[in-house]
């Protein structure tokens, strides 16, 4: 399992040596200036902080602000209806990682199976340490969602499982940068209802909401309430991602069901968890989260971010089909995904050549957020000729 984080030191130690270094292994956005972030209005207001905003411990939940705040941000114009139908709990936590790693704790059991697709982030580092393993489906057929082996897998778990965590990263999955269409959302929401005889866990991993060009980025989440009273949900937000302040781990556990005892044990859960391992998040990441005045102009610079992402992932796309370099189904997001055998070896040969990327199963992720759009421009030619893809 490759390590990202040793990639791209290694990535940054080539840039001292060789200036045609292109490092396209970790997921930060960096701007068109190479700055990482890209948010003047995030360096502002934490530049402003006072240190006793800064340095004092916070609550373990992050807060009765905190949790008002992300529950309006992340749910939006869907926020009465998900309080009115179903039963909330926030959570501040380390990042979207954080969140990961308290629901396997408090939800896995000793080496049972958690349904994750082929192609997925590293969620494998999470399981281990609670001796869980990875039942994984087949996640496209062709450029869509592979509902059948998706059920198929579920149906196979639930064989000898009675309490089972499913985990959907959307949108602008990552690694392949694959959006469901709001079919698939459904499909998969129907077929979770026909399991009601088992406890099924949805984590349901929305790092990448706010880089999604959907028209309503939201909607999904206004069908979870159709989601039976055997169903928890637990919501991964990453405002590390959202505000491009990565090493401030910002997150939060959004817990959400319609049957009442559920929520309850989930929130016991989640905050025994939190007391037990972290503590309490960042207090500086927790103080980005209460400055509604500056959200105007953090709108906008996450605007001009989306925008800038999207050039990427179109000239990236574009030139990738045009001499047959095959990726994963992209749509829009961070990432896109090189399908490839022998990843490993396909890394070490573009490391050679002073390009970095993640090898994982099955391919390559190429991280276009942190690439400018001249790195971009002919990186599909590159790693089709270098590989020999």
């Amino acid at each position: 399992m490759a390590d990202i984080l040793q990639i791209g030191k290694d990535a940054q130690e080539s840039k001292r040596h060789f200036p045609d270094t292109i490092d396209a292994s970790i997921g930060m956005f960096y701007d068109e200036n190479h700055v990482v972030g890209g948010f003047p209005s995030v360096y502002r207001v934490l530049k402003s902080l006072a240190p006793e905003l800064m340095l004092p411990y916070n609550s373990v939940d992050g807060g009765t602000e905190f949790k008002q705040n992300v529950s309006s941000w992340l749910l939006g114009r869907y926020e009465k209806l998900i309080w009115d139908t179903m039963h909330p709990f926030v959570c501040s936590t380390p990042g979207g990682s954080g969140v990961v790693s308290a629901v396997f704790a408090s939800y896995g059991r000793e080496k049972e199976a958690i349904l994750v697709p082929n192609i997925r982030w590293q969620y494998g580092r999470f399981a281990k340490p609670r001796a869980l393993t990875l039942e994984t489906y087949t996640m496209f057929e062709g450029s869509a969602f592979n509902l059948k082996d998706f059920e198929f897998k579920l149906t196979k778990l639930a064989a000898h499982q009675k309490r089972i965590i499913v985990v959907i990263n959307d949108p602008c999955h990552n690694p392949s940068g694959y959006t469901l269409q709001l079919s698939e959302w459904l499909a998969i929401i129907d077929l979770l209802n026909r399991f009601s005889d088992h406890e099924i866990v949805l984590l349901y991993d929305v790092a990448y909401i706010d880089y999604s060009l959907e028209k309503d980025a939201r909607l999904k989440i206004s069908y979870l309430p159709t989601l039976g009273k055997h169903v928890v949900t637990v919501m991964a937000f990453s405002g590390s991602k959202t505000f491009g302040a990565y090493g401030l781990r910002l997150g939060a556990a959004i817990s959400l069901s319609v049957d009442e005892k559920k929520a309850m044990e989930c929130q016991q859960k989640l905050y025994g968890y939190a007391c037990g391992t972290w503590s309490s998040s960042a207090t500086p990441s927790i103080e980005l989260m209460m400055r509604k005045e500056n959200k105007p102009e953090f709108l906008a610079d996450l605007a001009k971010a989306k925008d800038t992402i999207s050039q990427r992932g179109v000239i990236f796309k574009k030139q990738a089909a045009d001499i047959q370099l095959k990726t994963a189904p992209y749509v829009n997001g961070f990432y896109s995904f090189v399908l490839c055998d022998k990843s490993e070896e396909v890394y070490a040969k573009l490391a050679e050549h002073h390009i970095f990327v993640v090898p994982m199963e099955g391919g390559i992720r190429v991280a276009l957020c942190s690439l400018s759009l001249k790195e971009v421009d002919g990186l599909a030619a590159k790693i089709k000729t270098i590989a020999s893809l």
